[in-house]
């Protein structure tokens, strides 16, 4: 079983960072590109949000004896493969740990356009995410 206080707390943290994501919508890639701290503000709102995801789902993995993840998206899996959550939840969770990485990491070109696309249309996966859990541990809305 989730321990409800850690669900509770990376749930919080979800819901805060894409709250400040959404106010910021639409983002726009040329806004991104123009604005430095305005860029540097949606890298850190976005990463916050993400990686709570990822906390949250490798808590679930363990706890719930599922299996030890040997990385983000084996976490989703396993949690889709149990039916914590929706297949096509767990790829597109998938995909904002890559992204995660991408920031992180800078191993790549953070493309200004992928970044806003990912937040224009992925918050409601975030979010999604945080309620199937909290849903799973009996915790109620954090807000």
């Amino acid at each position: 079983m989730v321990d409800r206080d850690v669900v509770l707390r990376k749930s919080e943290a979800i819901e805060h960072h894409t709250s400040r994501l959404r106010d910021k919508m639409p983002v726009q890639a040329a806004a991104l590109e123009a604005n430095e701290s305005l860029l540097n503000d949606v890298c850190f709102d976005l990463l916050q949000a993400v990686q709570a995801c990822i906390d949250l789902a490798v808590h679930a993995c363990t706890h719930e004896a599922l299996g030890v993840p040997s990385s983000p998206s084996t976490a989703f899996a396993l949690l889709a493969n149990h039916g914590v959550i929706e297949a096509p939840l767990a790829d597109r969770l998938s995909r904002a740990a890559g992204l995660r990485n991408i920031i992180v990491h800078r191993y790549t070109d953070l493309a200004a356009s992928k970044l806003a696309d990912a937040i224009n249309a992925g918050l409601t996966d975030l979010d999604d995410f945080a309620a199937a859990l909290r849903a799973r541990a009996g915790t109620r809305h954090a807000q």
